[in-house]
């Protein structure tokens, strides 16, 4: 995506965010956190500094339930609490970073294709089948390079990355098996409203088609769409199983989703706040790392046996990797650092 046509993208995303604020400022969604009376606002007040944190998970997700839960417990006594509006309460997950970027929310929680509509390197980590393992994923997130490239990335647009958190790794549901690339072809498949997703997408063979997240379920059901890919555990909190036939093990995207506040709302807390709420995002981090793989395994497991969805073990990755691998470094302005990060493990 040259320069121009990603100020498009972000203007478009821009307006869609701040007519979402308005929208749901009016619903009474996305309020003051604790407002209401005098008495409320000088109890909040008393308890320090109150930040609000916007994503579009289900309530039910590891996101929230191992991640915001732990940060929040983390924080007690620190002088900061953090009010959560899971489910897309306050937009897609472009309108809320687009939010933090414009200082109407505290924080959000956001995938790396949509930090590179800020900053492009910082896409490098939804590329497809650039991970082999968690734990190669899990290293690159902690090493110098994405210091850096979030360091740039603050540097151009204010935001500035706390955390990464182990997302999943992504595979993707339909109603047929999917074994290799041509598998894909002709299905519209669910993407993220981002350029990275969907171009992985194409380059697996499929077509890409933009949606909400909470928008899938009926999309599918309706027939909208064909299939979707994401990871184990969104997946079942979505509940995606219920209208797809099949859960087709690509692993395509072992994935992080990072928690980005701006800079200038980072720079307002004081020292020993900025200390615990750092402390407070490493512990969270862990803590969802657990809770995702152990809900990975569970799940898949659940799903072998009670039949709720066929599990398709029968893909043969190796090619979608090929395909992948060879195709992606030309197409986009990191394809180096891809391939760099790649031979890192």
């Amino acid at each position: 995506m040259n320069k121009t046509t990603r100020k498009i993208y972000r203007g478009a995303q821009l307006s869609l965010a701040a007519a979402a604020a308005l929208t749901l400022a009016g619903c009474g969604v996305g309020g003051p956190v604790d407002a209401g009376t005098k008495k409320d606002v000088a109890a909040a007040a008393s308890e320090g500094r109150a930040l609000k944190l916007a994503h579009v998970y289900d309530a039910g997700h590891p996101v929230e339930k191992c991640g915001v839960t732990t940060l929040t417990e983390k924080l007690a006594g620190s002088g900061i609490t953090v009010k959560s509006f899971p489910g897309g309460q306050l937009g897609s997950e472009a309108q809320a970073l687009e939010q933090v970027a414009s200082g109407a929310l505290d924080m959000s929680i956001a995938g790396p294709s949509f930090l590179g509509v800020w900053h492009e390197p910082a896409a490098v980590l939804d590329g497809a089948y650039l991970f082999e393992s968690v734990d190669h994923f899990a290293k690159t997130l902690e090493g110098g390079t994405m210091k850096k490239i979030y360091t740039d990335l603050k540097d151009e647009s204010g935001l500035q990355v706390l955390s990464g958190w182990y997302y999943g790794t992504r595979h993707v549901t339909s109603n047929k098996p999917i074994n290799t690339p041509q598998d894909m072809q002709g299905l519209k498949i669910r993407t993220p409203d981002a350029p990275q997703y969907m171009l992985n997408t194409k380059i697996m063979g499929g077509t890409a088609t933009p949606m909400a997240l909470g928008e899938v379920y009926l999309g599918l059901q309706q027939g909208v769409i064909d299939a979707q890919e994401n990871p184990i555990p969104t997946i079942a909190t979505a509940k995606f199983n219920e209208v797809q036939d099949f859960v087709n093990l690509t692993g395509h995207l072992v994935q992080a989703v990072n928690v980005v506040t701006s800079e200038s709302i980072y720079d307002s807390l004081d020292e020993a706040q900025q200390k615990a709420l750092d402390e407070a995002m490493d512990v969270a981090a862990a803590s969802v790392r657990e809770c995702v793989e152990t809900a990975e395994k569970d799940t898949l497991a659940a799903w072998k046996q009670g039949g709720s969805i066929n599990v398709n073990e029968d893909v043969d990755r190796a090619a979608f990797m090929d395909q992948a691998r060879e195709a992606l470094p030309g197409q986009v302005s990191w394809g180096e650092l891809y391939k760099e990060i790649q031979a890192s493990k």
